[in-house]
């Protein structure tokens, strides 16, 4: 017989617990006052000091209650109480990290920026969770970038990285160039790191900030480039790294882009393109200049050939040249033009381009090898 009473008195409880749960009972009814709800229901709805008393009675050691009974107090313009509250939050859950979460928000909110900055650091430290609203705090802290680092910012690898990615969207040129240079002096930087800032400060048009970061972060791989020589990997012998100061591939349809002593360019006469997907970024000053390439060709076809191509990357309508087309057969040779820039010029773009034919046999094949490209100022 005992064998069945069990299970039927175990099912009793669960619907009595369940009951609990989901029945709604004012704040201050018997079964609230003595444990049977939710904390988190009772704050929900209408607490009140005899509530919250009661509530801290049952759990005195559980600091999320205490943050709850912090921010009800706090809600109540009882901030003094609510501190206190926190504080004991902080005492019984400093390992806690939505606890330090809770306790920040109440600080940034109630002029404890110092206190909650020390959070921060903990916070980040400790989850990533978090990272959102505490860098959004940190931005609104009135702080300068260079006071935060190291402390609100924690000096650890993915706090680090966390806030360069917050900085670069969110943040001044000058909070970028502060926290990368934290960085590397703490070892904390990494290629991915410089490609994703370089290329930030580009789209931002802080040009010369961009390359000086990605030629300092290249080091001696840097070679002769920036100086004097314009172009970066000048022989494609390295795959492109991502940056606007190194070649980036987008082959078209019907283009194939190889690596082979220098680079060869392969067009399957399957399509009428106007470009093959090669360019790279340099930056200039007003004065002359001269493009030179050295250059083969194997059996390009139709009557529009493909031409190296310098454009000011802001407006093409101040600075478009390009070379001679190239075309048919051609034997290891230079192709070249000499060119101006003008004022107002401070960036341009050279890339492999082709007018579209109008004829009936339009559609490009061939191949050309690049075997080095160059830039340099006259």
């Amino acid at each position: 017989m005992l064998r069945f009473l069990f299970p039927l008195v175990s099912l009793a409880i669960a619907a009595l617990s369940i009951a609990v749960e989901l029945s709604e009972r004012p704040a201050d009814s018997p079964v609230c006052l003595h444990g049977g709800c939710r904390y988190d229901q009772i704050f929900a709805t209408a607490a009140t000091p005899a509530t919250a008393a009661a509530l801290l009675n049952e759990a005195p050691a559980d600091p999320g209650i205490w943050c709850t009974y912090g921010e009800f107090l706090s809600s109540r313009g009882e901030t003094d109480k609510a501190q206190a509250a926190f504080e004991r939050a902080l005492i019984l859950g400093s390992g806690v990290s939505s606890v330090l979460m809770r306790v920040a928000n109440f600080d940034f909110t109630h002029d404890r920026t110092e206190e909650g900055l020390h959070l921060a650091g903990q916070i980040l430290a400790q989850t990533e969770e978090f990272d959102g609203i505490v860098f959004s705090y940190l931005g609104i802290s009135g702080k300068p970038v260079s006071q935060l680092l190291g402390t609100a910012v924690p000096p650890a690898p993915r706090a680090a990285r966390s806030w360069l990615g917050w900085v670069r969207s969110r943040g001044t040129d000058r909070d970028i160039l502060d926290t990368w240079a934290w960085m590397k002096k703490n070892g904390f930087a990494d290629e991915k790191s410089a490609v994703d800032t370089a290329n930030a400060l580009w789209q931002r048009k802080s040009y010369n900030s961009a390359q000086e970061l990605w030629t300092e972060w290249l080091g001696p791989r840097s070679g002769d480039y920036p100086h004097p020589q314009l172009l970066a990997n000048t022989r494609f012998q390295e795959a492109p790294n991502g940056t606007p100061f190194d070649w980036n591939f987008s082959p078209r349809a019907g283009v194939e882009l190889v690596r082979r002593d220098g680079l060869e360019v392969r067009f399957s006469g399957r399509e009428n393109l106007t470009s093959a997907g090669i360019q790279q970024f340099a930056l200039v000053e007003p004065g002359r200049y001269r493009l030179a390439a050295q250059i083969s060709a194997d059996h390009l076809t139709t009557d529009q050939g493909v031409a190296f191509q310098i454009v000011d990357a802001e407006n093409p309508g101040r600075l478009t040249v390009e070379t001679k087309p190239l075309l048919g057969n051609i034997s290891q040779s230079s192709a070249s033009v000499d060119f101006t820039v003008p004022r107002g010029t401070q960036a341009i773009q050279v890339k492999l381009v082709r007018q579209a034919s109008l004829k009936f046999d339009s559609k490009i094949a061939g191949t050309l090898h690049i075997y080095q490209i160059s830039l340099n100022r006259n």
